[in-house]
C-alpha cells in the first residue's frame, strides 16, 4: 500500500493502528488518511470518528477487501461520516491514477 501511494506522488506517514493515526493527526496536517480495514469494525469505526472529530478537513479513505466480512458495517461507517469513502484495492488504484493525471496536468 505504501509503495502504491508513494508512486502516485503521495507523501506517506505509516502508523501501525488507529491509535497511531489519531496521535499523528493531532500533531500534523494531512490531506487524507488511508485506513486499511483489518476486519475489526469497532476499531475502524472508533478511528474514523476520532479522525473526523480532530480534523474535519482531512479526507478519509477506507480500503477494504471485496466481500470482506463486515463490509456492510464498514460501508455504513463510510456513508455516515462526511468526506469518508470506502474503496477496494482496485478502486484505490483508480483514484490514485486520477490523482497522478491531475498532478501531471498542473505541472
Amino acid at each position: 500500500m505504501e509503495e502504491c501511494l508513494t508512486r502516485a506522488g503521495c507523501r506517506v506517514t505509516k502508523v501501525g493502528n488507529g491509535d497511531g493515526a489519531v496521535y499523528k493527526i493531532r500533531r500534523e496536517i494531512f490531506d487524507a488518511a488511508v485506513l486499511i480495514s483489518t476486519g475489526k469494525e469497532m476499531d475502524l469505526a472508533e478511528t474514523v470518528f476520532n479522525l473526523r472529530d480532530i480534523s474535519s478537513s482531512t479526507e478519509i479513505v477506507i480500503v477494504a477487501g471485496c466481500g470482506e466480512p463486515g463490509g456492510n458495517v464498514i460501508g455504513t461507517i463510510a456513508a455516515t461520516v462526511p468526506d469518508t469513502i470506502l474503496l477496494n484495492l482496485h478502486g484505490l488504484e483508480v483514484l490514485l491514477e486520477a490523482f497522478r493525471d491531475a498532478s501531471v496536468r498542473r505541472a
